[in-house]
């Protein structure tokens, strides 16, 4: 009696369910517009802010935000060599890396903080709450790595109980749990991942995940945390591959190709972008279902910078209707390209 005259209550006052919008699919997106979105050349990958309506990115002179629509953007931070940088959509902060150092910013450029950390910083994450911060830390003398997660301040800093013997971690990424890493190996000196964990951050809890079956590149957790998406590599050819952390499902998502890079998954885990070098000018841009559905071409991409090594970065906007792209791999720089879809 008591529990429906509560329902009553919350009816009459008017409480409503909210419900994310649904998925949007492949074969309902059409390419709207595909436009340079920069007039400078980019370093690090592109970071969205979590409306999808800025992003950001690093140069070798500091840190750029644009709206979109807006080519000159504003620098909200000076540096040397920015190449990498990550944008915490729930705490609105955005980290990057500079020469190997970490620090944060908000995006209107206030509250600058470089936390320092025991090493040679090479990648970042922001968990999905936006209050922690994993990162891979090098030592100096460039032989081991560290997982040490802070603060979104730095008051917090902490390693993980953990050590990849003697391999170099490849790949960084978040649970949706925000209390387990996703890390991937490779031997050093190598590209290929040759292992993949499920590191717990607070205890030593580390549980190896399904190994890949053939030599993986750019492996890449999905938000939702039951995929896997990489890049297997045969012989000279490659192809774009999605496996459950579980082991099951393992399917290919791409046909066979000489180069394939730059995995990145939708935010809701249903789509993956991914470019194909059919030279080292020449590059495309597709989108495909996690259930290896066709792919629909997003656009060709001529390579302002022609590099025999010349790969291409992807990031998806949160809303799912834009799509940022370029051969700014942190390596590798150019110009930064967006494209916009409609449903």
């Amino acid at each position: 009696m008591k529990a429906a005259a509560t329902a009553v209550a919350i009816a009459a006052a008017g409480c409503q369910i909210h419900r994310p919008p649904a998925p949007v699919g492949v074969g309902v997106l059409d390419v709207k517009e595909v436009a340079r979105a920069t007039d400078r050349l980019a370093l690090s990958p592109v970071a969205w802010s979590g409306d999808g309506q800025r992003f950001a990115y690093g140069t070798r002179d500091g840190v750029w935000v644009h709206g979109l629509g807006d080519a000159t953007g504003a620098r909200i931070a000076d540096g040397s060599v920015v190449t990498a940088v990550a944008w915490s959509g729930a705490a609105d902060v955005i980290a990057y890396i500079d020469r190997g150092t970490l620090s944060t910013v908000s995006p209107d450029g206030r509250n600058r903080l470089m936390i320092r950390l025991p090493g040679f910083v090479t990648a970042i994450a922001w968990a999905p709450g936006g209050d922690r911060l994993a990162t891979v830390v090098r030592s100096a003398d460039g032989q081991g790595d560290r997982l040490i997660w802070t603060s979104r301040d730095g008051t917090i800093v902490r390693q993980v109980q953990w050590e990849p013997r003697g391999k170099r971690i490849a790949a960084l990424g978040w649970f949706p749990d925000t209390l387990h890493l996703f890390v991937a190996l490779a031997s050093t000196g190598a590209e290929a991942t040759t292992e993949w964990w499920s590191i717990r951050i607070a205890y030593p809890d580390f549980v190896r995940v399904v190994g890949p079956a053939r030599p993986a590149l750019d492996a890449m957790l999905s938000p939702s945390g039951e995929w896997i998406a990489f890049v297997g590599v045969d012989g000279d050819r490659q192809r774009a591959y999605a496996v459950r952390t579980d082991g099951t499902g393992l399917h290919a998502m791409s046909p066979p190709a000489g180069r394939v890079g730059g995995l990145a998954w939708s935010r809701r885990s249903d789509k993956i972008a991914y470019g194909v070098m059919s030279s080292e000018t020449e590059a495309e841009v597709h989108l495909v279902g996690v259930t290896g559905t066709p792919s629909q071409q997003v656009a060709v991409y001529r390579v302002e910078f022609p590099d025999p090594a010349v790969s291409l970065s992807v990031a998806w906007a949160p809303d799912d209707l834009h799509l940022a792209y370029g051969t700014n791999t942190g390596a590798l720089s150019g110009p930064i390209w967006v494209a916009r879809f409609q449903r």
